[in-house]
């Protein structure tokens, strides 16, 4: 009998453990307020059982694109007490100002509000890259056991709280930003929301908005450069600095115009968010004439001590900066960079890094940097481990390493060839990454007033659309999801060709055993592993 009691103690010691590893929340794009992209507590992928990784589900959403855009990556609330009883819900965001709420793990949909926004006139008319529409994926917060607020705004400004039991609004809808801008995704930090907004959407000018959920009150801060482009927002460091790269624009920090650099800014005694410092690369001149922006969201992490921020642009050069002393007294100075990692040519449009930068710990604490890029990898650019010399993109892994007081980003391993890889997500020693598999032209063939002119494809079923993004639905592929060994680059699994469409401004989410990617069509891929 003691011997039973003795081997219950521990089988409930280890089902206890073993729920706890599955039991995480996915709140926020990029992880967490600094936009590590690194799921650090969520033990539930290890490098052995992502090899058996399967499809668990495919659904379709009711959610309408606009030009190139519909789905972005879920939220995942683990444990919400919803009318049907606990469900692990996940929160997808649609273009057509749609929100959906879905039991995570069987695909089912709970609830599907829209935010019934009308359709915003003036300033820069729908296109590629002003898409009109919910563009910000949204964030949330656990207010409770049980208890979550999903914050969201719609294409004509308006801040949404939700509640993700059912869809309903959680508080009432408060007056956020202008309409039909281009907000990224959306932070939260101490009872603050923050977005970006980025290439003259709907006449705004491109800046940083803060709302603050206390006050009810919006600040805006105007780096004069261009456009704040970064995919997964703007990260907010552990000191509440917000950081985002500029592109666009000139770099004449005498005159006030901080174009092609990043920027930091920070909440002042009066609630208004304040330039607090900035950094461009040397070559920013450069970068402007050949519109190679600096177009990601940077990252802020410590390491040795050390306020740490790291950040790229389409011309595929990462940045290693000093967040206490930002480009040192020049502003221009990086404590180190990687040199090319792709994009020889130059190419604005087709190659670079259009994604996000990943950054994660190993065992021994040291910081590691993932690149995924677009387009050929530099002639110039070798690491130790190579699986390929990607062609379509890859990802590039680095280490950082500081000796004697100089720092390096090392480059440790060179991916297999991934088709456009776009954003990474680390957890427990695995990386997973995909490639949108978009086509990413955004010119046509120059041909003389007497040639034959460049085939037109046919518009595409969703309606009329701009020609830029006609061209491109047209020439998509599809997407693929890849696990990879974070530390070595070898890969353990690939969905191969299980997804049929293809992704723009998009992305993925992972938590608790499963990973999502949404595609351009409307359909939402859940692949797991088994418990």
């Amino acid at each position: 009998m003691e011997h039973r009691k003795k081997f219950l103690a521990v089988a409930a010691i280890l089902l206890i453990t073993f729920s706890t590893a599955w039991s995480v929340d996915y709140l926020t794009e990029g992880v967490d307020s600094s936009r590590t992209g690194w799921l650090k507590d969520d033990k539930s992928f290890s490098l052995t059982n992502v090899a058996g990784m399967k499809l668990l589900w495919k659904v379709h959403l009711d959610s309408k694109p606009h030009e190139m855009t519909n789905l972005f990556p879920p939220l995942i609330a683990d444990s919400v007490d919803t009318p049907a009883g606990k469900r692990e819900v996940a929160i997808f965001a649609g273009a057509s100002d749609d929100l959906f709420g879905l039991d995570a793990k069987t695909g089912q949909t709970l609830w599907h509000i829209n935010f019934k926004s009308p359709n915003p006139t003036g300033g820069r008319p729908a296109a590629t890259l002003c898409p009109g529409g919910q563009t910000a994926v949204p964030a949330m917060l656990k207010t409770g056991p049980g208890s979550y607020k999903v914050y969201a705004v719609s294409w004509d400004g308006q801040l949404h709280t939700i509640n993700p039991a059912d869809g309903t609004d959680a508080d009432p809808v408060e007056k956020f930003m202008p309409p039909n801008g281009k907000p990224y995704a959306l932070n939260i930090f101490k009872n603050v929301i923050y977005t970006s907004t980025a290439q003259g959407c709907g006449g705004l000018i491109n800046g940083i908005y803060s709302y603050n959920l206390e006050t009810h009150v919006t600040s805006l801060f105007l780096p004069s450069g261009g456009g704040l482009w970064g995919r997964r927002g703007t990260p907010v460091s552990p000191e509440g600095v917000v950081y985002m790269g500029t592109g666009d624009g000139l770099w004449d920090a005498e005159n006030g115009r901080l174009g092609n650099g990043i920027v930091a800014a920070q909440i002042d005694g009066k609630g208004e968010l304040k330039l607090t410092d900035y950094f461009s690369p040397p070559n920013a001149a450069f970068l402007f004439k050949r519109d190679l922006d600096v177009n990601t969201t940077p990252v802020a992490f410590e390491y040795q001590g050390k306020k740490l921020l790291v950040g790229t642009s389409k011309e595929c050069r990462v940045w290693l900066l000093d967040r206490d002393n930002f480009g040192g007294d020049d502003h221009r100075t990086d404590l180190a960079d990687t040199g090319l990692i792709c994009n020889d040519e130059p190419n604005y449009a087709g190659t670079g890094v259009w994604g996000a930068l990943s950054v994660w710990k190993d065992a021994t604490g040291t910081p590691w940097i993932a690149v995924p890029f677009n387009g050929p990898v530099s002639k110039r650019f070798h690491a130790p481990k190579e699986f390929s010399r990607p062609v379509n993109g890859g990802v590039a892994a680095f280490k950082v390493e500081e000796r004697n007081g100089k720092w390096a980003l090392t480059p440790q391993w060179l991916s297999v060839d991934i088709d456009m890889a776009d954003e990474a997500l680390i957890a427990n020693g695995v990386m997973f990454v995909y490639g949108s598999g978009e086509d990413t032209r955004q010119s046509h063939v120059d041909r003389a007033w007497n040639e034959t002119p460049e085939p037109q494809p046919p518009v595409p079923a969703a309606g009329p659309v701009s020609a830029q993004s006609t061209m491109r639905i047209a020439g998509g592929r599809h997407a693929v999801l890849l696990a990879l060994d974070a530390t070595t680059g070898k890969q353990l699994w690939t969905s191969g060709n299980q997804i049929t469409g293809w992704s723009h401004f998009s992305g993925i989410s992972a938590a608790n055993g499963k990973v999502y990617l949404p595609t351009y069509d409307g359909n939402v891929y859940a692949f797991g592993v088994a418990k």
